[in-house]
């Protein structure tokens, strides 16, 4: 049969579409997304794309008409989030939902009623489409092609990266156990004192009394988890950010490469330290245990740009609360945080007790006092519509009230692991970033100014400067326990917003 007519007579465009959607979206993504998990994705649309067809056929009984029709909803489906993107800058009004959903609901009706009293042929339709296709896959596929041959220049990277690779053999340095909490979103005590008149010494107290040095004016590098993870992880600054004013999708999927694939793992693994991952970041050889919303991972980066998931992000609250909720729904939802976090602390304790050939290095992440501030300041749960109605904006007397709740967490914690470790292990309590409220003025140095705690066993604490910030926190923690050379960075603080 002639090449012309195949394309002609069989809407092949029906598996072109989502086959084009899969591609283009890896191109789009590339290097943050493996290819084996694109092809996991494919089979489920293209399934999609059948079974609809199927259902259509029984309406027109006819071919072309059935593929037709299943081009035009599956095409909004899988592209609404382009055109989303593109009425939000140039039409705003029509990228409402209350609008743009009934005129494509309103589009199909036509396109239904067209194609079933037309009587005119579809083959010129059909072969433009399959053409066009093809041609979007052939530029796709050279795409990845220039993409292999010529990595992206853009992708982030870390700033003087071979200064970090150097290490000093240090034969008689001992290799303690390192456990490494980081607890999302918690300010420094002076910050908390100094911008919202919060006292939380009870906890500096507690800190000091168990042999802690506290770092009273520590401060993050930068106010997004990734970015900060990143660069504390990496003990170095990141380059490569387009736009620190409209930081992307892509730009939070790059730090997850650089946490994957990090400095601190990599000298740590070269003393031959076991690395226990209880965090939200999949480390090299470790992945996350932990179901996390904040990271776009994996085909994610695909699917969030479907009409389902734009939908969810925008309007989903309304499943949460009130007269439409689906109540299981919103309980799993509100209530994953809660449940990361104490499956976190479950085993983290758990690990204190167990015994290894090998030191450990332990991350945790926790996310609180994050949002959903689930205590309230008499360490009491809160009630489910109040979390979910604070999903937006800004509420800082729940952030407050949820720190008594995480500071009894972090003491017991400490407790545990002291006691079952003698008082031999290394302990790191970090914020990644300060509180991210807006205070109505020009500054945003709370942002940055994070909780900062750390024990050594021999108290060996000189290396450590009251103002140290994420790059150099693991310079002057692996030079001080091991005798490296790691020279500190300048400290400074990169204020990002995200696109």
């Amino acid at each position: 049969m002639p090449f012309k007519k195949i394309l002609s007579e069989n809407g092949l465009y029906v598996l072109l579409i989502p086959a084009f959607f899969v591609l283009h979206g890896y191109v789009q993504n590339f290097g943050l997304i493996r290819f084996s998990d694109c092809l996991l994705l494919l089979p489920i649309y293209l399934i999609a794309s059948i079974v609809l067809y199927l259902a259509v056929w029984l309406f027109y009984r006819t071919h072309l008409k059935s593929c037709l029709l299943v081009s035009w909803l599956f095409s909004f489906y899988l592209f609404f989030g382009s055109l989303d993107d593109f009425l939000k800058t140039h039409l705003f009004l029509l990228s409402r939902y209350m609008i743009i959903i009934p005129l494509f609901i309103l589009s199909v009706i036509w396109l239904s009623i067209y194609l079933k009293k037309t009587m005119r042929s579809l083959f010129k339709i059909t072969f433009f489409i399959n053409i066009l296709l093809l041609i979007y896959l052939v530029v796709d596929t050279a795409g990845i092609g220039l993409k292999l041959l010529n990595p992206n220049a853009d992708k982030l990277s870390i700033y003087g990266a071979d200064s970090i690779t150097g290490y000093t053999l240090c034969a008689d340095c001992e290799n303690p156990d390192i456990y490494f909490l980081l607890f999302d979103e918690y300010s420094s005590s002076n910050s908390l004192q100094q911008t919202f008149h919060y006292n939380n010494s009870r906890l500096d107290s507690f800190l000091l009394q168990k042999g802690f040095s506290l770092q009273a004016n520590s401060q993050s590098n930068y106010n997004f988890t990734p970015f900060s993870m990143a660069s504390i992880l990496n003990m170095n600054y990141i380059s490569g950010i387009k736009n620190i004013h409209a930081c992307t999708i892509q730009d939070y999927a790059n730090c997850n490469n650089l946490i994957r694939n990090n400095a601190v793992i990599r000298f740590l693994s070269s003393r031959r330290y076991d690395i226990i991952n209880y965090s939200i970041f999949d480390l090299a050889g470790n992945p996350s245990l932990i179901v996390s919303s904040l990271l776009p991972v994996k085909t994610r980066l695909i699917t969030e740009q479907t009409l389902f998931n734009r939908m969810i992000h925008d309007i989903g609250w309304n499943l949460y609360i009130g007269k439409f909720e689906i109540s299981w729904l919103s309980k799993n939802l509100i209530y994953e945080n809660l449940t990361n976090n104490n499956k976190i602390l479950y085993l983290v304790k758990r690990e204190t007790s167990m015994h290894s050939q090998h030191p450990r290095f332990v991350y945790a992440h926790f996310e609180m006092p994050h949002p959903p501030f689930y205590y309230n300041k008499n360490e009491a749960m809160r009630d489910k519509k109040e979390l979910i109605s604070e999903q937006q904006g800004d509420h800082m007397e729940s952030y407050l009230g949820y720190i008594p709740y995480t500071n009894n967490k972090i003491r017991e914690l400490i407790d545990t692991i002291q006691k079952n470790t003698n008082h031999a292990a290394v302990i790191i309590i970090m914020g990644d970033h300060g509180y991210r409220i807006e205070t109505g003025t020009a500054s945003h140095s709370h942002h940055f100014k994070n909780l900062n705690a750390v024990y050594f066993p021999d108290k060996a604490y000189h290396l450590l400067t009251d103002s140290i910030s994420g790059v150099n926190q693991f310079r002057a923690i692996l030079n001080t326990l091991f005798k490296q050379n790691f020279p500190l960075l300048k400290d400074s603080s990169i204020f990002l917003t995200d696109q």
